[in-house]
């Protein structure tokens, strides 16, 4: 193992690639609907791949013990991290669910 491996920090910086990869979509997509690009891609990347990965690495960063001395900014930051992507994977789970139950009425 090299000397600055750690579990810790691998799944930091997991937390915080995919937090940054769902923020660089977002201009992304914003980019596509003004050019009449296609936004699926962006889409797919963001809720099916970063936003659960920073989910569960966040929340597994969570339980991992801090070390003396670790910034403070890393858990504040795992904290918004767990919880924003949480609501957004709470969000999508109740929008399937109610997509598979035809609670949204389809095109008129």
């Amino acid at each position: 193992m090299p000397a600055g491996f750690t579990p810790r920090r691998l799944v930091r910086n997991f937390f915080i690639g995919a937090a940054v990869i769902v923020l660089l979509c977002m201009p992304w997509v914003l980019a596509a609907e003004s050019f009449g690009w296609s936004q699926r891609p962006a889409h797919l990347l963001q809720s099916f791949l970063a936003v659960p990965i920073a989910f569960l690495s966040s929340a597994w960063f969570l339980c991992l013990r801090s070390p003396d001395g670790a910034p403070v900014w890393e858990r504040r930051l795992a904290w918004a991290v767990c919880v924003l992507s949480g609501l957004w994977l709470a969000l999508m789970a109740w929008v399937f669910v109610a997509l598979a139950r035809g609670m949204f009425p389809g095109p008129a």
